[in-house]
């Protein structure tokens, strides 16, 4: 984890106007900002040259989590490998939401990895096995990806979820608590390793966790797009299945932001809707 990181800047008036014109004076001090200050949001062609990046990420080491955590493999975190890099990628993603020019911004608590999945049945790409699991990456206000495999299967993209009607958070635990030595037992392996029992009752647990839950945005697998949503917001890889490659993604958790500006979500509270 990175632990800190700023981009200083100086501060001055902005002005917002639609059929009217409303001042927001920007702060001089910092303040912390929350799951809920960001909207979720799709950027194609994010990098200049991702191809460059995959070749990068081609000469890293990958380990799969000692804990069962996550699916696939991960290299270590990018602010230990190259930190220009790392730092490079914040900066993109922080500078379209605060303009620089006039606004500090400082990050904390920051995670990136490139990270490579595979698919459980490699004849069937619909098989429920390729499917992931829904999931929240808890309070950070800025997760997301950026999807690096060029020509994968656009069903492999990402879907952001809700509960549906009714499904307690009580339930929730619950599944997770029935299923966690499971998933982490089909985390730690490979998937050429596990057998046949094993796939089935990972078919049974995504059954499970999936089914309490409804498709709000789906966002298909599209090479150099980035993808932003809170770590509040639940969602699941829609497939592992690429075709004949991995599913090669950079990903990141921005846990801990100070800022003298507004954002995203900040700003349009500000402006008022106004009927005459």
């Amino acid at each position: 984890i990175q632990r800190m990181g700023f981009f200083t800047f100086g501060v001055k008036t902005q002005h917002l106007g639609f059929n009217h014109l409303i001042q927001v004076l920007n702060k001089t001090y910092m303040t912390v900002v929350n799951n809920y200050h960001f909207p979720n949001q799709i950027v194609d062609n994010f990098f200049e040259d991702p191809k460059e990046i995959v070749e990068f990420a081609k000469t890293l080491k990958y380990d799969p989590c000692a804990h069962g955590r996550w699916p696939g493999v991960r290299s270590i975190g990018l602010h230990k490998i190259n930190y220009p890099f790392f730092n490079s990628v914040l900066n993109r993603i922080f500078s379209m939401f605060y303009d620089y020019s006039i606004h500090k911004v400082n990050w904390k608590d920051t995670q990136m990895y490139f990270q490579k999945t595979y698919p459980y049945d490699l004849e069937n790409k619909d098989n429920i096995v390729n499917h992931g699991l829904v999931h929240c990456d808890g309070e950070q206000p800025i997760v997301g990806l950026v999807y690096l495999t060029e020509g994968a299967d656009i069903e492999s993209g990402t879907s952001i979820m809700s509960q549906v009607e009714g499904y307690s958070d009580e339930q929730i635990e619950k599944i997770g608590l029935k299923h966690e030595n499971k998933k982490k037992h089909i985390y730690k392996q490979s998937p050429e390793n596990l057998t046949k029992k094993d796939l089935e009752e990972y078919a049974e647990l995504i059954k499970d966790c999936n089914s309490g839950y409804v498709e709000n945005i789906k966002i298909n697998n599209i090479f150099n797009r980035a993808i932003f949503y809170s770590g509040s917001d639940y969602h699941k890889a829609n497939s592992f299945y690429t075709g004949e490659k991995e599913r090669l993604t950079l990903v990141f958790f921005i846990k801990g932001i100070e800022t003298t500006g507004y954002s995203p979500l900040q700003r349009l509270r500000l402006c008022k809707t106004i009927y005459e």
